[in-house]
């Protein structure tokens, strides 16, 4: 996907700028080339950057009008007046955070310098330039590399290795050896949840009339989730004996393992939880220190499973109804 895109971001600048230039140059305009160049300098990674970067660049467009005005007609068509342009805009920007539209409106207010003349044909000229350059990186950038089923592919890829994050820690759970039982799956699982989350932002971006937090709404909750079974992971580790209780425990890790999915709200999961909470509160107290211990890192475990299950009830419980009708049907 990311070749693709890079080969796509290459077509785009490549004809875009030439299709302005064309465009420019068949309207009779000076310094046609000029359109091309904006149209290259306005094309983004995502629509809503190039819609911003553009909006940025028409109202800095105004301003270096109005400065050159005033310094061309107070101080004439020479370097003093071109340095004391350059001064004032350039402070402008700063100011404003216009800096992206300070090359490129400087080249078109130097038009004026090179013609000593801005009189309203050469203000419409420049007024085309910018406004053909643009356009046409818009419209370049209607078409984004990236698409839904990019996301869900990511999704399932998470999920799945979720999944066995839990049944690993199911069986583990029943050894009292944790030898070469490592925290390697997790930087696999974090690797794959940045992907997905940069995907969801691009996603997001590149929808302009509707929203799409959905998506990084879930990785959110995903990357919390990770964060609790890396809890479960470390209790695991310090657990040397296994008790009875760790029986049922794993079979619960081994429940939630089967049934991590999108769509699944976690409340009958939770009902479980809650019964091995009632069951262990009633079960007599450990007499050895040993199996005090083994029994206090599995309540310990219970507890961030709980949490766990309780991220993705929280989550789906926050959804809109538009959210469920788009995302879930």
């Amino acid at each position: 996907m990311k070749k693709r895109a890079i080969f796509i971001r290459i077509i785009k600048i490549a004809f875009g700028g030439f299709l302005a230039a064309s465009i420019a140059n068949l309207l009779g305009l000076a310094y046609s080339t000029s359109a091309g160049v904006i149209t290259i300098l306005s094309i983004q990674n995502t629509r809503r950057e190039t819609l911003r970067l553009v909006g940025r660049r028409v109202v800095a467009f105004f301003l270096a009008l109005l400065i050159a005005y005033l310094c061309f007609t107070f101080l004439g068509y020479g370097l003093l007046a071109v340095g004391i342009f350059l001064l004032l805009f350039a402070f402008v920007c700063q100011i404003l955070e216009l800096q992206e539209a300070l090359v490129m409106n400087t080249v078109l207010m130097f038009h004026f310098y090179a013609e000593q003349s801005m009189s309203a044909l050469w203000i419409k000229n420049e007024l085309l330039l910018l406004f053909i350059g643009t356009g046409i990186g818009i419209l370049m950038n209607s078409y984004m590399v990236g698409s839904v089923e990019e996301i869900r592919k990511g999704q399932e890829e998470v999920e799945e290795m979720m999944r066995g994050i839990l049944h690993k820690m199911s069986v583990t759970l029943l050894k009292e050896s944790k030898e070469g039982y490592d925290a390697n799956c997790f930087i696999g699982l974090g690797e794959k949840l940045e992907q997905l989350e940069k995907y969801s932002f691009e996603r997001r971006e590149n929808t302009l009339l509707t929203d799409n937090r959905y998506f990084i709404k879930y990785v959110e909750m995903r990357k919390s989730q990770k964060f609790i079974l890396k809890r479960i992971y470390d209790n695991i580790h310090h657990m040397d004996l296994v008790v009875k209780q760790a029986y049922q425990i794993s079979e619960l890790l081994e429940e939630v393992s089967g049934s991590l999915q999108e769509y699944n709200n976690g409340l009958l999961l939770l009902e479980h939880v809650e019964s091995l909470y009632d069951k262990m509160r009633e079960e007599p107290l450990p007499t050895v220190r040993e199996e005090f211990e083994n029994r206090a890192f599995l309540y310990r475990l219970l507890h961030d499973l709980e949490d766990f299950l309780r991220l993705k009830i929280q989550f789906v419980d926050q959804l809109t109804e538009e959210e469920i009708e788009r995302f879930w049907k």
